[in-house]
């Protein structure tokens, strides 16, 4: 408290006031808009009013003075419409340097980022031996070409001749299609094998007896 004292006497070194950021300006600045464009809106109801009062008012003194009234409710309203576009002017201002600002800590942010990376990149490099690294893609590349040379010598086929003749094999085809062809003709049922229309089943009764060993007779229908 006596410091307090002796700086308030001797004129001691007055606080800062705090920095006032763009964010909050252009929140003033929404606000005082709005609180114009309120007034605005209370002024066209009056005009309204007096605009009503007008018609049904006869000419003379009452007529001049509501006449008068509307006037300085217009001139009120110009003002405000004058004011209201200073302050969205102001506003837009702000919102581009707010923008812009933007940019500039996105700007900022992403050359820290490419900073970081790139002594990263040095860091991790440093432990990377090149000719190592060489010498495991050939080492790979070998162990890759005996895959392949194991994979050949897996899929060789056996007791095959591999120089068999295409034309021979389509020959000796067509000689076994004609052979199955001839085949097919000698093999007919003869004519005494096959079902005779006039054969049909005997009557079977209600209770057969089995017989080991007989066949089921058949009735033979016609002449004898």
């Amino acid at each position: 408290q006596a410091n307090t004292s002796m700086q308030r006497f001797f004129g001691g070194k007055k606080p800062e006031a705090p920095k006032v950021s763009m964010a909050d300006a252009a929140d003033t600045a929404s606000k005082r808009d709005e609180l114009l464009s309120a007034k605005i809106k209370d002024l066209d109801k009056q005009l309204a009013d007096f605009k009503n009062q007008l018609k049904t008012t006869r000419p003379g003194p009452a007529q001049a003075r509501i006449k008068q009234r509307a006037l300085q409710v217009l001139k009120q309203k110009r003002m405000y419409e004058n004011q209201q576009d200073q302050v969205r002017g102001m506003a837009w201002n702000m919102e581009q340097a707010k923008f812009a600002m933007e940019n500039m800590q996105s700007a900022l942010h992403q050359a820290e980022a490419y900073k970081s990376t790139a002594q990263e990149l040095k860091q991790q490099f440093k432990n990377v031996d090149i000719s190592k690294l060489e010498d495991l893609r050939d080492d790979l590349d070998d162990l890759l070409q005996d895959v392949d040379e194991i994979n050949e010598i897996m899929s060789r086929s056996y007791a095959v001749d591999q120089d068999i003749d295409e034309d021979e094999l389509e020959d000796e085809l067509n000689a076994l299609d004609e052979e199955l062809s001839l085949e097919a003709e000698h093999s007919e049922v003869p004519s005494y094998l096959q079902d005779d229309p006039k054969v049909v089943p005997a009557q079977v009764p209600a209770n057969p007896v089995a017989v080991p060993g007989a066949a089921p007779a058949a009735v033979r229908v016609g002449p004898g």
